[in-house]
């Protein structure tokens, strides 16, 4: 083999590298908003992502700017909100090191009520709310309105995940007041406005005060219908049917839950899905249709056993598939359902402080082993005896 030849070969060989690193070179010279702007384009393939978001730090490190490497570093991690939440706090957290020596408007703030917020997701409520009053603090004085929206956070967290429900009650109409202040039905305000009013309805259906309940039902689906928010209409719709079934209304009910749920369906809203089938079965049951109860109370347990995750709302529909299969005699389902139930309980004491009485609502912890202990004693006796008919018949 020639020198020539064998420069030949090592050319061809090394072109597609060559390539790639001038491709990467041209890339790195685009403006950050360029960068930024490609990444997002590309929203469904992470692959693709991940490379400009390479090229976005690679730049920011070049140039050492360091609030670029905190932008640089966010692309990464929302990559891993939903899979690998633990991966993405670290990213954030590198965003919070590198905005902290150049802050803007949006960061650190960002980066703090995002890391709150997978932190809540993960049951770690004092270091998300530790993270969430960080962004308070530094929104205070950099982005007013961003502050608002870390105290939504707050709010939502103390209701739905830690029942500090008339803590957040608070908030809700610290922030009404404000967004009343601002153009609450323009593109920006009309979101966040209408969400305050969801967490006032909810929070009053959860103290029982249904019509307060009602009144914030009805005002926030007329801001939603006026603004043409379609999904907050379908909430609105969903809350005052859970509302009426505390009523005992439970026709009203079953009437606004099928309305709204198929088209939370269609957005994929599985927070408020599992809401619907959990009261449309409390519905049925409070109407004695055992069977249609069971249905959607199976649902519930579906949704739970894909998403590992249900807030002490959504608990009740438990007891009651644990009975129903008491009374007609099937261990099996019994013991499914009363085992599910018995680690949702574990998980929920050990995450939720205001628990204990909610739970001894439905059963207490020694009753549920005692309960467990003899089914399976139950179970294993008869299938000693269909052993022994079999060994008897072979």
């Amino acid at each position: 083999m020639t020198n020539q030849q064998f420069l030949k070969i090592v050319l061809t060989a090394l072109f597609p590298f060559f390539l790639w690193s001038q491709t990467v070179y041209d890339k790195s010279s685009l403006s950050y908003d360029t960068i930024d702007n490609n990444y997002f384009k590309e929203e469904g393939s992470v692959k693709k992502q991940l490379a400009w978001a390479k090229v976005y730090l690679s730049k920011a490190a070049k140039e050492n700017k360091a609030i670029r490497k905190a932008r640089g570093y966010y692309l990464y991690a929302i990559l891993y909100y939903q899979d690998q939440p633990l991966k993405a706090i670290q990213y954030l957290d590198s965003v919070i090191k590198y905005s902290k020596i150049e802050p803007n408007k949006f960061f650190p703030t960002a980066a703090y009520c995002e890391k709150g917020r997978l932190l809540v997701d993960l049951r770690k409520f004092n270091e998300a709310l530790l993270n969430f009053n960080l962004a308070e603090q530094v929104a205070l004085k950099s982005n007013i309105d961003y502050y608002y929206i870390v105290r939504d956070y707050i709010g939502t967290t103390k209701s739905e995940e830690m029942g500090e429900v008339e803590e957040a009650l608070q908030l809700y109409h610290e922030n009404y007041k404000y967004y009343k202040t601002k153009d609450y039905r323009g593109d920006y305000y009309s979101y966040w406005f209408q969400n305050t009013i969801f967490g006032l309805a909810d929070c009053h259906k959860s103290l029982k005060h249904s019509d307060s309940t009602t009144f914030y039902n009805k005002l926030g689906y007329k801001e939603a219908t006026i603004t043409k928010n379609k999904e907050f209409q379908l909430m609105f719709i969903l809350n005052e049917g859970a509302n009426q079934v505390d009523k005992r209304n439970f026709r009203a009910a079953l009437d606004s839950i099928k309305k709204a749920l198929p088209g939370l369906i269609k957005v994929k809203n599985t927070g408020n899905v599992l809401a619907s089938y959990f009261y449309l079965g409390r519905s049925y049951a409070g109407l004695d249709y055992k069977s249609r109860a069971v249905q959607n109370f199976i649902k519930v347990d579906s949704m739970y056993r894909i998403r590992k995750k249900i807030t002490p709302e959504f608990v009740g529909g438990y007891s009651y598939l644990i009975e129903y299969y008491k009374q007609i005699g099937d261990k099996e389902k019994q013991l499914k359902y009363l085992t599910t139930y018995m680690e949702i309980d574990s998980v929920l004491q050990k995450n939720y402080k205001h628990l204990s009485k909610v739970l001894r609502d439905e059963y207490d912890t020694p009753h549920l082993i005692a309960e467990k202990e003899a089914l399976i004693q139950s179970l294993e006796k008869r299938q000693s005896t269909s052993y022994i008919w079999i060994v008897v018949l072979v």
